[in-house]
């Protein structure tokens, strides 16, 4: 497979650059109708690169992908915070078969609402990631097509503000997973924000920032895919009394964008 890759790359580099720029051009008008103003522009900025190298051509169309897939992505997230683009929950179901979350009790309570079965939610409430063993072993047993991984708050108290403990413990379990399923993604969710006067009761909680910023690197390192789900509690009437949990209204929403960030959808 390395081997195929590498000999179309050889070959690209002595296409005309007039043919790499129709590819591009065919590519921006294959995007949405909402969209072509932006292609429009994208398309003068191409045309000016015409005679220019290939490469200066790649990078261009590759940088208006990048342009083109964070507007998609930015009206994703408005469409599932004004609850316009959610999925029913049959679709939930059918975009998450074959695969497994694994997770402590605000991922338990995907099963518990009813959202998805216990064949995909291996959880148990109070788990923190470096006690997690038995809940990844099983999520291996399963053989997963995708591995979404959701943990941090019960974290929060044991490390009190260091994370470096934390991504240890995580980074042992995400390579259990990578040995025992070497092509199966996985995504890590962010860990969600806590009320401020959940905090005051326990200051340990303040630091889901910094563990967050922690795990987005640690995603880098491991080539895994992060998803922050900060914007989905924006308003705080998404929380339970607790200011930790959240309430039923959340999961839909997060199983949306879980959803479309590993392309299940």
């Amino acid at each position: 497979m390395k081997k195929q890759i590498k000999h179309s790359r050889i070959v690209l580099t002595v296409i005309p650059v007039a043919v790499v720029l129709t590819a591009g051009i065919a590519f921006l008008f294959s995007r949405s109708d909402s969209e072509s103003q932006v292609c429009q522009q994208n398309v003068a900025r191409l045309k000016e690169l015409e005679n220019t190298d290939i490469s200066s051509v790649e990078q261009a169309i590759s940088d208006i992908q990048g342009q083109l897939d964070a507007q998609a992505d930015a009206q994703a997230r408005e469409d599932i915070v004004n609850s316009s683009g959610i999925l029913t929950n049959v679709q939930i179901r059918q975009a998450f078969s074959g695969s497994v979350i694994v997770g402590d009790s605000i991922t338990q309570a995907i099963s518990e609402y009813g959202y998805l079965d216990t064949d995909v939610v291996v959880s148990k409430r109070g788990l923190s990631v470096v006690n997690a063993q038995e809940q990844f072993s099983t999520a291996i047993s399963l053989n997963p097509s995708h591995v979404f991984l959701a943990f941090g708050t019960n974290d929060l108290e044991i490390y009190n503000g260091d994370p470096t403990g934390f991504i240890d413990a995580y980074r042992e379990k995400v390579q259990m997973v990578k040995d025992a399923l070497p092509d199966v993604p996985i995504y890590i969710n962010s860990i969600l924000p806590i009320q401020d006067f959940a905090i005051a009761s326990n200051p340990a909680l303040g630091y889901y920032s910094q563990f967050n910023q922690a795990l987005s690197d640690f995603c880098d390192e491991m080539d895994c895919t992060f998803i922050d789900n900060t914007f989905l509690v924006e308003d705080s009437s998404m929380y339970e009394p607790d200011g930790e949990h959240v309430i039923m209204d959340y999961y839909p929403k997060w199983l949306t964008y879980m959803a479309e960030t590993a392309g299940l959808i």
